[in-house]
């Protein structure tokens, strides 16, 4: 190719990395200018978690730092600047017209509605935390705004939102909870479902899973009774197909270990869907979502305390 002929390709490229450049630069400046004296941190919007941590200059460029948005309204913000110590951090809000942090974030006026938190201020970020090209991470760091913090190694592949509905999603199955070995978002629907623990803030709902409620006409209770520690019932559903539909529910309220309550619903496994049974439990305010086989009810209570044991082993005090 002649030099005229790579004169056009070689400006776009020049012109691409100047916005890059000029962006981050401008991003950065802005971020110290609000901080001040202060630690500070940016995390940027994710297509995986709602925000992760900003870790190379090419993060915080126009090409690259975007929020995520369903048809015209944005779902996130562009980044957020988190400024200050663990206690009293200030939030603020990238804002391309205006080129600045501009201070508050969504649902950020409401107590326990912020997003969570994946960066730690300090007060030489730009040149501590900011390579030239991304790297890829040892561990995730995850606050959430009731101050619970987690530092989680990416071998559980830890997916998370703050916000008003604040989840973490770990890469692991029942009955040992060990670390995928696969990249979890490539799996099939079911068996993403028997391979993630998923922790939700919403107790109340589970609870409300407990009340009793009238039998509908296509059921049938046909046994009640203790079974391994939990209260067990047996319900037969006649389906629309005709056919007949064994289904069992475990309750306990409280085992004396910090568990106020459990819940799982097994109905009839398949080839395709071994693992049939829906457990959850609640935790000193946390809702744990998990899926096993029937088989495995027996062991609830030590599945239990081994998914407790490694949130333990994730938590930072």
């Amino acid at each position: 190719m002649s030099p005229q002929k790579l004169i056009g390709p070689l400006s776009i490229v020049a012109a691409v990395i100047a916005i890059a450049v000029g962006t981050s630069c401008l991003v950065v400046r802005a971020a110290v200018e609000a901080a001040g004296s202060e630690p500070y941190c940016i995390q940027v919007s994710d297509g995986t978690s709602d925000y992760r941590p900003a870790r190379a200059w090419l993060d915080l460029s126009a090409l690259t730092m975007w929020a995520a948005r369903e048809s015209s309204m944005y779902m996130q913000h562009h980044a957020v600047l988190v400024v200050g110590e663990a206690a009293g951090q200030r939030l603020y809000h990238w804002s391309y017209r205006h080129y600045a942090f501009e201070p508050g974030v969504l649902n950020g006026t409401h107590a326990g509605r912020g997003p969570a938190i994946a960066c730690r201020p300090v007060r030489d970020f730009a040149t501590a935390r900011l390579a030239l090209f991304r790297t890829s991470p040892k561990d995730n760091y995850i606050k959430y705004v009731g101050g619970e913090t987690y530092l989680i190694p990416t071998t559980w592949q830890a997916r998370w939102k703050g916000g008003s509905s604040p989840s973490l999603h770990l890469a692991m199955g029942a009955p040992d909870f060990l670390p995928l070995k696969q990249n979890w978002r490539d799996l099939q629907p079911l068996a993403r479902e028997s391979n993630q623990v998923f922790v939700t803030w919403d107790p109340e709902w589970v609870l409300g899973l407990m009340k009793p409620r009238a039998p509908r006409d296509n059921e049938n209770t046909v046994e009640q009774g203790p079974e391994f520690g939990l209260a067990k019932t047996r319900i037969e559903t006649h389906g629309r197909d005709g056919k007949d539909y064994v289904g069992y529910s475990y309750l306990a309220y409280g085992d004396g270990h910090g568990i106020n309550a459990t819940i799982i619903g097994c109905g009839m496994p398949t080839e395709a869907r071994p693992k049939s049974c829906q457990h959850r439990f609640i935790n000193k305010g946390r809702h744990f979502y998990f899926v096993h086989r029937p088989q495995d009810v027996p062991d609830w209570q030590k599945m239990q305390q081994r998914i407790l044991e490694l949130m333990a082993g994730f938590e930072v005090h």
